[in-house]
């Protein structure tokens, strides 16, 4: 667990106390008031102070969360109006146990064996409830802190904020040290990635067992696409979910105002796939799905051109979901089209989709405080105009099973040669039986007519021997 940053006020009748924990899940979030004891929790944060004043929850005290600061602040009434709390600005001490105080400032104790220690301290609530985990304070964020280092984020905002969260949630996202490594190697390390893990068996095996696949690429989602001309309804979710979203305005550099735009298509190819793959119900993996098929929420990639795009999601459309078949992807990639020819409002439904699926993951939520819900606020006031133009550059892409680089014609190809052999075999040994059963049948029913009919003519025993040597002449195809 990770000790946020945090700092202290007061005034005459309340404790301030500031937290910055960015990308937590505020629905989950824990906060504990317990005398002069103050416990925060909330994935992958945790926090125990141990103030020099007792404090209570009452109906004045608060919390107050800023999405674009990370900072959660807590007000708590202090029991004694009035009281001046000293050492508030003393943060170590605030982080030690009271009891630990005490036996620091006893020095003629000794603790002779942590048996005779348990036996002498008695076991508390807390204990029972595994609270006193080690804290450490975190370093100021200028000691790490280089106007040079890798952005990401929506719009290549942000920086130098991900490496702690990483480490704690390791199934956030794939790149590993991600305030280390640079675009160009994230890139580099996606690829090789996907290149290691690529299956060509199962991708042989949906391609020629199929046939649920193609139920997934007839069924037709009208609220997925959405219909050009028609008007586009939120539902009551929605509209509270947008109400609910922050107020910002964005001034974004002109080098990263393309890439903003083509992320947007990396997210709606995601988002597409994992509806169609669940009918539009979303389950417990549709979030690592979404995730897992966008290389922007994967691995914080960004690009600078559509074709990149459609390529790396191609790419990771055929190596990680359950069913990697190109006919699918090219049905997705047909979607996302719709999509963005019907308009802003189709799309924003779209990422409000994301949003919801990712706002109930218990590991990839961070992702909508980076990416989503900027995507959200910010595709109402983008430019409509650009819309429509990437909704053409869609349309006119045209990308091959050659630009993966998997070798995916010639693997198809092989499997293609190798079926047509077995094939041939099948048959032959097919022919090699009915001629052996016939042959047989021939042979008894020679057998029988032989006894009762000495006198065949000669034409009839020509006939026959005729039959015989055509018969012989398979049986030993066979054999051969």
């Amino acid at each position: 667990m990770l000790t946020p940053k945090f700092s202290l006020t007061q005034d005459s009748e309340f404790i301030y106390i500031h937290i910055h924990a960015p990308y937590i899940k505020l629905s989950e979030a824990e906060c504990f008031v317990d005398d002069d004891e103050f416990r925060f929790y909330a994935n992958p944060y945790y926090l125990r102070l141990h103030l020099p004043g007792k404090i209570q929850e009452d109906e004045k005290s608060t919390s107050k969360y800023d999405v674009d600061t990370g900072q959660l602040t807590v007000r708590v009434t202090k029991q004694t109006k009035s009281e001046h709390f000293e050492g508030l600005n003393l943060l170590t001490k605030l982080l030690t146990p009271k009891t630990n105080l005490a036996l620091h400032a006893s020095p003629e104790i000794e603790v002779l064996t942590s048996d005779v220690a348990a036996a002498e301290v008695p076991e508390t609530e807390e204990d029972e409830e595994n609270w006193y985990i080690e804290q450490n304070l975190q370093e100021d964020d200028h000691v790490n802190l280089s106007l040079t280092g890798p952005k990401y984020g929506f719009a290549n905002r942000k920086s130098n904020c991900l490496n702690r969260v990483a480490s704690e949630i390791t199934d956030l996202i794939d790149l590993h040290n991600p305030d280390e490594i640079s675009q160009k190697n994230r890139r580099e390390l996606r690829e090789q990635q996907e290149a290691s893990l690529f299956d060509c068996e199962h991708y042989l095996a949906d391609l020629f067992d199929d046939d649920i696949i193609q139920e997934l690429i007839a069924a037709d989602y009208k609220d997925l696409t959405g219909v050009v001309g028609e008007h586009i309804v939120l539902s009551d979710k929605e509209n509270e979910k947008l109400i609910n979203l922050p107020r910002r305005d964005y001034v974004i550099e002109k080098n990263n105002l393309e890439a903003t735009y083509l992320g947007l298509v990396d997210l709606m190819l995601a988002y597409a796939y994992t509806f169609r793959f669940t009918h539009g119900d979303f389950g417990i993996e549709s979030d690592w799905t979404i995730c897992k098929l966008s290389s922007t929420l994967s691995w914080l990639d960004t690009f600078q051109s559509i074709d990149e795009v459609v390529v790396s999601f191609a790419r990771r459309c055929l190596v990680f979901p359950l069913y990697r078949n190109w006919k699918l992807f090219e049905k997705v990639l047909s979607d996302v089209k719709s999509i963005f020819n019907v308009g802003k409002l189709q799309i924003l439904k779209c990422l409000l989709g994301i949003h919801s699926v990712l706002l109930e993951s218990e590991v990839k939520h961070p992702l909508n405080d980076l990416y989503i819900t900027d995507y959200c606020v910010w595709i109402q006031i983008a430019d409509a105009q650009k819309i429509k133009t990437m909704s053409e550059a869609l349309s006119n892409i045209a990308v091959s099973k050659s630009d993966l680089n998997f070798k995916l014609e010639e693997m198809e190809a092989d499997a293609m040669k190798l079926m047509a052999e077995n094939d041939t075999e099948t048959e032959i040994e097919k022919v090699c039986s009915l001629m052996k059963a016939f042959d047989k049948v021939v042979t008894l029913k020679s057998d029988e007519t032989s006894d009762s009919d000495d006198s065949r003519d000669e034409e009839e025993e020509e006939e026959r021997d005729a039959k015989s040597s055509d018969s012989s002449d398979i049986s030993s195809q066979c054999d051969s």
